[in-house]
């Protein structure tokens, strides 16, 4: 790995968060949850596209289309048009947070909530439903390479944990305890694996993304990063063996210049291309 981190984005995004790499396009794509925006990259172009609220993560669809989830539902935006994406239903916790298509097509999205009554959902033909509640923040998510288990972190439990997972249903069961995030490295925000099923998790406040091995559970590698809230990772690059960091600034800027910029670094391991949604 380069010692040296790429600016990829040079804003203080506010909340810097869920990035994408198209491998269909070879587009970059991030958002600022409390700037109400996404930014797409190319190698030739940027956009920035801005949102009536609060989006929590997005995703892509098959046909092109973005998956956005806003404060109080998800949309499907086409031509830059918001269209609900399912049944009208009234979400527990605050607003939409982190989420991702699995292996199944579907979209696994969850809330975050200052009192823990946030929920976890799936989305799937037109229909959101919920998979179990009481989360405090629900955040990073990822699914092995046999399809068999998904990674999943609620933040404020300082843990990641698995579920089985069953790709015929999309049922996710057995929850338990993967490993414990002591609070002196911070909070496990947003996470990925990678080719080999190893983990890289962004620690808010820990002012890096470490690298977890899946076997030992332990720290194979650290990637610091120049600000306290590293907020998600996600692999991308034609090869898909760079490793994207988005920051948030916050208040954090007169002390740390560089809070809220995006970054990346060149891995000697890939990644995985992403799932598109399906409907």
């Amino acid at each position: 790995m380069k010692k040296d981190l790429i600016i990829v984005d040079k804003n203080n995004s506010i909340v810097g968060e869920g990035p994408i790499w198209d491998v269909k396009t070879n587009t970059f794509m991030f958002l600022d949850i409390r700037g109400k925006c996404i930014i797409k990259r190319t190698s030739n172009s940027n956009e920035k596209i801005e949102l009536p609220a609060q989006i929590g993560c997005m995703a892509l669809c098959e046909n092109g289309d973005l998956l956005v989830a806003l404060e109080d539902a998800v949309y499907r935006m086409s031509n830059g048009t918001l269209v609900p994406a399912h049944q009208d239903i009234k979400i527990k916790g605050r607003r939409f947070n982190d989420g991702k298509v699995g292996p199944d097509g579907s979209f696994y999205v969850g809330t975050t909530d200052d009192n823990k009554e946030g929920a976890f959902y799936r989305l799937k033909d037109g229909i959101l439903t919920e998979l179990f509640d009481g989360c405090g923040c629900s955040n990073g998510l990822e699914w092995t390479n046999d399809k068999k288990f998904m990674y999943y972190i609620d933040t404020p439990k300082q843990m990641v944990e698995i579920f089985d997972f069953d790709m015929e249903s999309g049922e996710i069961t057995k929850r338990r305890k993967f490993m414990d995030i002591p609070k002196n490295w911070g909070a496990p925000d947003g996470m990925t694996l990678d080719s080999n099923d190893d983990l890289w998790i962004a620690l808010w406040g820990g002012n890096k993304v470490i690298h977890i091995n899946k076997e030992t559970k332990k720290i194979v590698s650290e990637i610091p990063v120049p600000c306290p809230k590293a907020s998600c990772c996600a692999f991308g690059g034609k090869d898909l063996n760079e490793l994207y960091i988005t920051t948030a600034a916050m208040t954090d800027t007169e002390e740390y210049p560089k809070a809220g910029n995006t970054f990346k670094a060149i891995l000697d391991v890939k990644g995985k291309p992403i799932n598109y949604y399906r409907y």
